[in-house]
């Protein structure tokens, strides 16, 4: 029965109970990836989790030891979390702002990108882990921090990347990454739609 996506029912106390718990540890997460909480970052991850996110692919406790060595600071706003249950397992999708201030070009510029994160969480010895993170991107923007900077960086070099993350690649090139071309992004509907189906099928299975 499909599950994901869909409006969730018939909620008892320990499916509320659980659903916060859920959330509870996906914004702790975010917390100490932005606050350089890596030891408490490391225990939201399940031993044989992964990854896979623009700069990034890889194991979960991989993912804290590259974010503790990034130069540059990269906090998150949250917004809603929505959760899908079956027993032990549950799909949660965070809906997130992604800010990095970066200096290009001698230019100080804010970098704005929309995200929507895809967590498998499960319930390991009675708690909650995280057994994947996957991003699903939507749109973003580099913006000049003061409205008089002029700087002028050529379309065509933005247009060498994905639309739905071109400018977070741009940024992320200019400080020596490589960026995954072949992530979820609503400008390839099929991509997107793959990783909410594989998702259904690990949350039934």
């Amino acid at each position: 029965m499909k599950t994901l996506l869909r409006k969730p029912s018939g909620n008892t106390l320990e499916n509320v109970t659980d659903k916060f718990s859920i959330k509870e540890l996906i914004e702790f997460e975010r917390f100490c990836r932005d606050n350089s909480q890596w030891e408490e970052m490391k225990k939201c991850f399940a031993e044989n989790s992964t990854v896979t996110i623009s700069w990034f692919k890889g194991s979960g406790h991989g993912f804290v030891d590259a974010s503790s060595k990034m130069e540059t600071y990269a906090p998150h706003k949250l917004f809603d979390t929505l959760v899908w249950l079956n027993n032990d397992k549950a799909v949660a999708i965070t809906m997130a702002t992604i800010q990095i201030r970066q200096e290009i070009q001698g230019h100080l510029l804010e970098l704005q990108s929309d995200v929507k994160l895809l967590y498998k969480t499960q319930k390991i010895n009675g708690l909650w882990s995280i057994i994947s993170m996957e991003g699903i991107y939507e749109k973003d923007a580099l913006i000049p921090v003061s409205p008089s900077d002029g700087i002028i960086i050529p379309k065509e070099e933005i247009a060498k990347f994905r639309p739905s993350y071109a400018n977070m690649s741009y940024a992320l090139s200019k400080s020596g990454y490589t960026v995954d071309v072949n992530l979820p992004g609503i400008d390839k509907p099929e991509s997107v739609a793959k990783l909410y189906q594989e998702s259904e099928e690990w949350l039934n299975s």
